[in-house]
Formats: C-alpha cells, sequence, structure tokens
C-alpha cells in the first residue's frame, strides 16, 4: 500500500534532510550512513510422524556462495528466527544432530542434499516467513570397534554411512569404549567404513571388506536401531624400499598397491627415492610410478604390465623390502599433419605383439612423443576428435594396413624421431544386417581392404541392426577407412559368416570402392543360418581337351590365393609351363605353350602351390604336330581376364621330315618282325 505524507511530515522531511547535508559537510556522512536492511527467516519444525514440534533443532541459513550465514534452534514449541541476513540467494538446512534423535536432517523444501534445495530470494528488509519442516523418523546404525590382536577397544575411530539412494555422507566416533551410534538416518542400505586414527591398524568396510564395492551393506528401517555393525582392525602390512633410477640417483613419481584382498593405497616417493607404504593385509601388486616421461614405470618386479607383474602378500604386522630401479625410456617422437597442415589432438599409439604399449596425444603443432621401454614396435595414428573431417588411420610409414607397416625399433634411452604420418581423409560405408526373416541381431560388421595382393582387415564395428564404421564421418565428413577396394563380412553367433553381396567366401563377395571423403550407404548383408559352403580347392579349366605338340592351350582357375603367383606343369613326366598370377578375386587366367618336345599320349596339366604339391589339375591330351613347321608354335598370348602369364619358351631341336618317316618305317618293320617270331 502507498501512504501519503502531510506537511507536517513534508518539513521535517526537509528539515532532516538539511541536517544531513551539514552533517555530510562538515565530514561527518558516515555517522548517517544507514545500514542496508536485512531480512529474516522464520518457520516451524515438526515430527512427520506426530506432527508434534520439535525442540533444539539447529536450523542453518546460508548465502549459495557462504558469504552471509545465520543460524538458530527451534524453540520448544518448533519455532525459529534466524535474523540480519543480507539481501541474496539462501539455503534452510534443518539438522538433527543435537537433539539425539533419529530424525533425519533436510534441507528446505524436503530434500536431503544441498544441489537439491529449494533457494529464498532475500531482497533486504523483508520477513521470510513460512519456512517450515516435517521431519522424517529414520532409523539409526550402532556398533562396536576393537583390535584384532587383543580385542581392546579402538576410540576414535570415523564410521561415516554411504547411503546406496544418495544424499549426504553421515558419521560418528567411536568413543573409549570402542562404541559408536549413528542419528537420523534416512531408510536404506548403507555402506559403512571404518576409518583409524592409528596408522598401525588399516582402515575396512563393513563386514571385513577392504573397498566398497565388496562391502556388506546395512539396511537402515524407520524407527529401529541397527545393532551390531562392529568391526575388529587388523594390524596393517607395510611394504617399503627405494625407488631409483639406473645411474642410481632418486625416481620421483608414486609407488602404490592394488589386489582382490587389499584395498588400493599409494605414496609419493621421498626426495631421497625411499617410500613406505602401509596398507590392509594380503596380496598386491605393487607400481612403481615415474612422473618423468623419459622413465619408465614398472611393476615388481620388471614387470610391465599388471598381467605380467609377480604378486607380494604380505600379512598383518609384517613389512617387505622392496627396491625398484627404473629404466630409461625410449622416446618415439614425430609430428602429424593432415591435408590441411598439423592434426590437433591425433592420437598415435605403438603396439608390441598386438599390444598397445604406449600412446599420446598430439600438440597444436601435430607433434607428440611416446615413452616406451626397448622393443620393436608398430605405430598408428588416427585422427582423434579434434575438428574437421575424420582422417583414415594411417601405420608407419604411411601404410593403410598393419601388415604393411615399417615397424619401428628402439633401444634403452633411444629415440625414434621423425616418425611422422600424413593423414588423408578417410571415407565410410554404412548399411544394414538383418536375418533372413527380416529379423535383426547383434553382429561385428569387418572391412577388409584390397592390400599388398590380399584382403586385409582394417575396421571392425558393432551393430543391432544398422552398422557404419565413421558416426561422425557422417555429420563431419570423411571417415576411418582410407580410399581403396573393400569387401564387407558379417560375423554373428548362431549364424554363417557372409560376405556382401551373398557370398560365404571373401572370394566371392562383392567388392566396394571408397573414395577419400566418399560415404557408401547400401550396403546391406542377409544373415542365414545354413550356411552354403564354398569350395574352398583351387580349380582349373582348359579350352580344349587336345592340343598339339608345340601349341598353346588357355587356361583358367578359380580359388587361389588372390596375389598368388602359380606355377604349370605338364605331367607325369614333369615339363615346366610358365606361371599365372591370381587376381583379386583369386582368379587366374592365360595361355600356356605346350613344348614342341612333348611326349605324344595322355597328359595332366597341374598347377602347383608355393612348396611344390599338386593343388589343381586338368586332363589334356598331346598329339604330333602336324607339317613340318608344326601347329600353333610360339611362345603363347597374353593373360586373358586380369590374370598374368610367363610363359617359357620352346625347348629342344625339330627332327628332318625324312628322319620322321624312316623313323615310321622302321616302327611298322619292327612290328611285323615280332609277329613273325611269335607266329613261328
Amino acid at each position: 500500500m502507498v501512504s501519503q505524507r502531510n506537511p507536517r511530515s513534508m518539513v521535517r522531511a526537509l528539515l532532516a534532510g538539511g541536517a544531513a547535508m551539514v552533517l555530510a559537510l562538515s565530514g561527518a556522512a558516515s555517522a548517517v550512513a544507514a545500514e542496508a536492511p536485512t531480512s529474516t527467516v522464520s518457520g516451524v519444525v515438526t515430527a512427520e510422524d506426530t506432527g508434534l514440534p520439535l525442540a533444539g533443532v539447529s536450523v542453518f541459513v546460508n548465502s549459495t556462495d557462504f558469504s552471509s550465514n545465520g543460524a538458530d534452534s527451534t524453540n520448544a514449541d518448533g519455532t525459529y528466527a534466524v535474523a540480519g541476513l543480507e539481501p541474496g540467494e539462501y539455503t534452510v538446512r534443518f539438522a538433527t544432530d543435537s537433539t539425539g534423535t533419529d530424525y533425519v536432517s533436510e534441507y528446505w523444501n524436503g530434500v536431503h542434499n544441498w544441489s537439491s534445495a529449494t533457494r529464498i530470494t532475500a531482497v533486504g528488509g523483508d520477513e521470510i516467513t513460512g519456512v517450515d519442516a516435517s521431519l522424517v523418523l529414520g532409523g539409526s546404525i550402532s556398533g562396536t570397534v576393537t583390535r584384532a590382536e587383543d580385542a581392546t577397544p579402538v576410540a576414535g575411530v570415523t564410521v561415516s554411512f554411504v547411503s546406496d539412494a544418495g544424499g549426504e555422507t553421515r558419521s560418528a566416533t567411536t568413543d573409549d569404549a570402542g562404541h559408536y551410534r549413528s542419528v537420523g538416518l534416512l531408510p536404506a542400505s548403507y555402506t559403512v567404513r571404518f576409518d583409524s586414527p592409528d596408522e598401525a591398524l588399516a582402515d575396512e568396510y563393513w563386514n571385513g571388506a577392504k573397498d566398497a564395492w565388496s562391502a556388506t551393506r546395512v539396511a537402515v528401517v524407520s524407527g529401529q536401531e541397527t545393532t551390531g555393525v562392529d568391526a575388529s582392525l587388523t594390524g596393517v602390512a607395510t611394504i617399503t624400499g627405494s625407488v631409483t633410477l639406473a645411474d642410481g640417483s632418486p625416481a620421483t613419481g608414486f609407488v602404490s598397491v592394488s589386489g582382490p584382498d587389499s584395498a588400493d593405497a599409494s605414496v609419493p616417493i621421498s626426495a631421497d627415492g625411499s617410500y613406505r607404504l602401509p596398507f590392509s593385509p594380503g596380496s598386491v601388486t605393487v607400481y612403481f610410478q615415474s612422473d618423468d616421461p623419459r622413465v619408465l614405470s614398472e611393476y615388481w618386479e620388471n614387470a610391465g604390465s599388471p598381467e605380467t607383474a609377480t604378486p607380494v602378500s604380505v600379512s598383518s604386522g609384517q613389512t617387505v623390502v622392496l627396491d625398484a630401479q627404473l629404466e630409461a625410456a625410449g622416446v618415439i617422437s614425430g609430428v602429424v599433419r593432415g591435408e590441411d597442415g598439423p592434426l590437433y589432438d591425433a592420437i598415435v599409439a605403438a603396439s608390441k605383439d598386438g599390444q598397445v604399449v604406449g600412446m599420446a596425444y598430439t600438440k597444436g603443432d601435430g607433434s607428440y612423443s611416446i615413452s616406451v621401454p626397448a622393443g620393436t614396435y608398430t605405430v598408428r595414428a588416427e585422427s582423434g576428435y579434434g575438428p574437421g573431417a575424420v582422417h583414415a588411420p594411417q601405420y608407419f610409414d604411411h601404410a593403410a594396413t598393419w601388415a604393411d607397416a615399417t615397424a619401428v625399433t628402439l633401444v634403452s634411452g633411444g629415440e625414434a624421431a621423425g616418425t611422422d604420418f600424413d593423414l588423408t581423409v578417410g571415407g565410410d560405408i554404412a548399411g544394414t544386417v538383418r536375418t533372413d526373416d527380416g529379423g535383426v541381431v547383434a553382429a561385428d560388421v569387418v572391412a577388409y581392404l584390397w592390400s599388398g595382393g590380399q584382403w586385409r582387415e582394417v575396421a571392425r564395428t558393432e551393430t543391432n541392426g544398422v552398422y557404419s564404421f565413421s558416426w561422425m564421418g557422417a555429420e563431419v565428413g570423411g571417415g576411418v577407412l582410407p580410399a581403396g577396394t573393400y569387401r564387407i563380412g558379417v560375423e554373428a553367433d548362431g549364424y554363417c559368416p557372409q560376405f556382401y553381396g551373398g557370398a560365404f567366401d571373401i572370394r566371392d563377395g562383392h567388392s566396394i570402392d571408397v573414395a577419400s571423403g566418399s560415404r557408401i550407404t547400401g550396403v546391406d548383408v542377409e544373415l542365414a543360418v545354413e550356411c552354403v559352403v564354398p569350395e574352398t580347392e583351387p580349380s582349373i579349366a582348359l579350352d580344349r581337351s587336345s592340343v598339339e605338340a608345340g601349341g598353346t592351350v588357355a587356361v583358367t582357375g578359380e580359388r587361389f590365393q588372390p596375389g598368388e603367383v602359380v606355377e604349370f606343369e605338364l605331367h607325369s613326366d614333369p615339363i615346366a609351363l610358365g606361371t599365372l598370377t591370381a587376381d583379386a578375386d583369386g582368379r587366374v587366367a592365360g595361355s600356356l605353350t605346350i613344348p614342341a618336345s612333348a611326349p605324344v599320349g595322355a597328359h595332366t596339366l597341374v598347377a602347383l602351390h608355393d612348396e611344390g604339391g599338386v593343388q589343381a589339375s586338368a586332363a589334356l591330351q598331346v598329339t604330333a604336330r602336324s607339317g613340318s613347321g608344326g601347329s600353333g608354335s610360339g611362345s603363347g598370348s597374353g593373360p586373358t581376364g586380369g590374370g598374368a602369364v610367363t610363359a617359357l619358351a620352346t625347348t629342344g631341336a625339330e627332327l628332318p621330315m625324312a628322319a620322321v618317316t624312316l623313323g615310321a618305317v622302321l616302327a611298322v618293320f619292327g612290328v611285323a618282325l615280332v609277329r613273325r617270331r611269335r607266329i613261328s
């Protein structure tokens, strides 16, 4: 309501204003500078189950930046009032810790954590009423903490209670008798932890657990006390020793332990290289972690991974000395560039025996450095999640596949500088995987790149129906597939391995050409339960069943290894005929010359594998040459169907016609003599 002023009040106001001016002119303005008006928050606190007022509840009113705070305690009638609050935004908390009851503390309005609390805005000079609370009756947890060694009580143990439902962590402290009791816990399941003030005793969770994940939960029921949540603390196990470099100087970093029977623990290495680490007794893996990138961290004993580490078992009260000497690292370094310059945040990984040993992210100038033990590595770079189109991964030195990579060899303390990469924008293949009845199934989709004369796996992704090798590429362009020719395979439990194009063998699949920056869609595969077992053995076919000696025969074959150089011979007495090279589909095609000296009669033309054995064959009749010049002689025609052929030159001398005729006459004469002898 707006109030009106009368003439007298106006006069008084003028006089007051004049007096204030005089005081200001005399340098005493600060004496009349009125304090900023403050606000008051008030309300009533009651019990939810009975509706009765609760006395002794602490009420805390705090500004959200904690610069202005106020507090009060509820009276016998449950009322409170917190005055003197400066303008701002506040939270109100009703704390029951001092009441000795099991009513649960809360924030206004009816929540149990600060972040969810309803804020109150004070503007100054106002009274904010009705900030009431109706507190829930909770439960409590109680127990006793003793030493496992002699069952004597342990005083000063902090017992904390963390609800599975969230909210604030509550705590209690053991008294001289080792006893504790929580108050005001919300009905829920709790993780209970015992933190001893005595460094000689190991901390633990209930019931004897070493970590929160294996702790037994304690149920709290409204209005009830859960008793017997006791702890018997064991003496700590200890490892101690020194961590040095190869030259004997102290290392810097940390020593940590972890294990299934012990809680994780760590301690920094002292300036003189020494350390002392207490932890819960049990079998642990010990890790010596260097904070110098040119010094290798290691696991006990001289191991590079937790899997190869030697476990250390330490019992309660026992101290084990473990000294470690850390080796100098080898360093692989270089620059990763894209088509527009250095790539920031690219990922470079060094692998050995199929396992990643070290990795790094590139800096703004594209540079990186990886510290690894001495050895031989395969190094791979990918564009990561930096800005711009997705680049295809690349192996050193500018290889698209692992098999084509150039190995990087390091000695201890050495550096393989100049391990650089020039990434290009890749492409993507996308499609669907369905069962033959139209359903979806979890499957792995594999992209095979034609490289080095064979199909090599370059990418793999999981799908439940729809797949893509580069989901980001669909939004920003590019992809993880290097430009080239691909075939797509699908592997799913309970289904036959299949390839795009309805094939059950990669050699029979359909090829997909992927260009830089392209995204090929609609590459769909339908899975079948019954497999059509493809022919796996190579086979050859001839364009004729007989050929004159010195003539040529056209050969086709399939199911050879892509890129394989296949040798051909004429059997039974081996006569080398030449070679044909299989194409990307494992097919060969070309012409072979039968030497003029080849014996007349039935033969077998065979294809040999690397070890010299026969892998395919076809029957061939060799007939005598007609005429003096022979028929179909020459060095053979070039390859057809994409195969490559190397034919042997015709060998041996051709007999004069007279000699051939004489031989035929003698043969007839000989037959006649044999018949006469048999008749006689």
